[in-house]
């Protein structure tokens, strides 16, 4: 029987280690991946180490989103084929009851029992097998031959994807202001390059000066494009915000948030809705575990819509890859300002992993090549 390698996490209460096992087999429904590269998440030391508390049954395989090559395919698919080139979803939906979802091989979410079982285990090996539903054909010709685009440039997908689920999901249209804070991170930063390619303006908010500084040198020629520092004065912050929509001084049409577990009492989320227009529209899809203040009576005086998004649906992934491959949001680092930093195999996963937690911004990613 043919065995691969895989990282395992047997308890967080020490680290993975690197198995040998057999190859998984392709059953009805499922599908069988030779791992091309992923990008390593910036918080994965703190899932394996328990210092972050996802829902997770030990022993597993963890990972994220990946670029595959088909290996196998179970005896009921119709188009999927060895040899495919895929990208591949951790998010796993009950296929009785799609409302429940949880990360394979990360967290157990809403659908744990799938977790326990099945489904249990992610892509830190050669090979992963996925529900067939979560791989998606990747146009090879388009791709790697007219784009030059490389398997490092797939792995950044999930960086522009996770913010389309929730920029999709309050209808952002061309003409469209939208404001994004804190936009300096990974996925904030995802959504300034995916509100552009949507055909939105973008207010890109943050402390971080520099970042946004790198930022604009890359997405300025668009014409659509602006910076703002925050100063952690609300009224101050709001005025700017309004005055860098420019839309008539009515404000923004839109906010997205990705604020991380430490922003729980910033005060840009006050800023940014205070900064919409009349009938404004916000999506939530940040980290913050606890409450945060809403100003409720701006929200109900100004018809403000709040949204939260968790990733994003299988109709989604469908159109944000048709806009890669028809060229409305081009991968790479003159694109999207993307760098790879760090290129790692089994051998050197420790580093990696270290590398990762370093680099929690935007355009810096970590990637893991078996």
């Amino acid at each position: 029987m043919a065995t691969h390698r895989a990282l395992v996490l047997n308890s967080t209460s020490q680290p993975p280690s690197l198995e040998t096992s057999p190859i998984p087999t392709a059953t009805a429904g499922s599908i069988i991946v030779k791992v091309l590269g992923l990008s390593v998440l910036p918080y994965l030391s703190s899932i394996l180490d328990g210092t972050l508390p996802y829902a997770l049954t030990t022993p597993l395989v963890p990972g994220s989103s990946c670029i595959g090559r088909v290996h196998d395919v179970g005896p009921d698919a119709l188009t999927l084929k060895k040899g495919d080139l895929v990208y591949c979803d951790i998010t796993v939906r009950a296929r009785d009851e799609p409302d429940k979802a949880f990360l394979m091989g990360l967290h157990g979410g809403a659908a744990m029992k799938l977790m326990e079982g099945e489904w249990r285990n992610g892509t830190f090996a050669e090979y992963a097998k996925f529900p067939m539903e979560n791989c998606f054909v990747l146009d090879e010709e388009v791709l790697f031959r007219n784009m030059g685009v490389e398997v490092e440039d797939l792995c950044t997908i999930s960086n522009f994807l996770v913010p389309f689920g929730g920029l999709t999901e309050i209808k952002i249209a061309p003409g469209d202001t939208v404001i994004v804070a804190p936009a300096t991170g990974k996925f904030g930063g995802g959504a300034v390059t995916t509100a552009l390619a949507m055909g939105a303006s973008v207010v890109a908010c943050g402390r971080n000066e520099k970042t946004l500084t790198a930022m604009a040198k890359i997405f300025s020629h668009t014409g659509r494009f602006t910076t703002l520092i925050l100063t952690g004065d609300v009224p101050t912050d709001t005025a700017e915000i309004v005055s860098a929509s420019r839309n008539g001084g009515k404000g923004a049409d839109a906010f997205i948030d990705f604020s991380p577990a430490s922003a729980v009492s910033s005060t840009h989320i006050a800023a940014a809705l205070g900064a919409l227009k009349i009938g404004g529209r916000a999506a939530f899809m940040g980290g913050i575990p606890g409450n945060i203040e809403i100003p409720y009576g701006l929200v109900m005086m100004k018809n403000l819509r709040i949204q939260g998004r968790f990733m994003y649906s299988r109709e989604t992934i469908v159109k944000f890859i048709k806009m890669i491959e028809k060229g409305n949001l081009r991968l790479g680092g003159i694109g999207t300002g993307w760098e790879t930093v760090g290129r790692f195999s089994f051998e050197g996963i420790e580093e990696a992993i270290k590398l990762a937690a370093e680099e929690t911004g935007w355009g810096r990613q970590v990637v893991f090549i078996p």
